[in-house]
């Protein structure tokens, strides 16, 4: 890989984690927002749940981009463990190449989903539904471009510790 392609590996690989971890601290200013005027002040705010779910549902889809980034997501392994180097790195390239399918048609399919949704907006926030929804294809996109570089990574002959970890330096 280039240098060119490392630095944006490392920059994906940063916004990502800040997306998520940034989403994270919203999410619980949001929930404490929402708990501290529903039961101290007993006025509670109306757009507080719909904001923090839509917070959430960014939360989940960033997240398990990471977990495949740190190759953590669960799977079943004892075959992959017990299997000799030439038929594990079969085996490895075989499931790279279904989980990169998979979650490339549901990228395609997502961004199929925010051409219907484009238009319908939040009742509490007003906030369109696009940009909710977007987390999905989203986030399948980021795994697809992990499970790609995995892909490649064991087609190369790399070992195989952090499956879908991909080229991290």
């Amino acid at each position: 890989m280039t240098v060119a392609g490392r630095r944006l590996w490392r920059v994906l690989a940063f916004a990502e984690e800040a997306i998520c971890y940034s989403f994270l601290v919203l999410l619980v200013i949001i929930t404490s927002l929402q708990v501290f005027t529903r039961y101290v002040l007993n006025a509670p705010l109306s757009w507080t749940e719909e904001a923090a779910r839509m917070v959430f549902t960014w939360i989940i889809f960033i997240g398990a981009a990471l977990i495949v980034k740190r190759g953590s997501h669960i799977s079943i392994d004892y075959l992959a463990k017990v299997l000799p180097a030439a038929p594990r790195r079969w085996l490895l390239l075989v499931s790279h190449a279904f989980t990169l399918a998979v979650v490339a048609i549901l990228a395609i399919k997502g961004f199929h989903l925010l051409q219907i949704t484009g238009a319908s907006e939040s009742p509490a926030l007003g906030i369109r539904w696009v940009y909710v929804y977007a987390a999905f294809p989203i986030g399948m996109s980021l795994m697809a471009l992990r499970y790609a570089a995995a892909l490649v990574a064991v087609w190369r002959g790399a070992a195989a510790a952090a499956p879908a970890a991909g080229p991290e330096p």
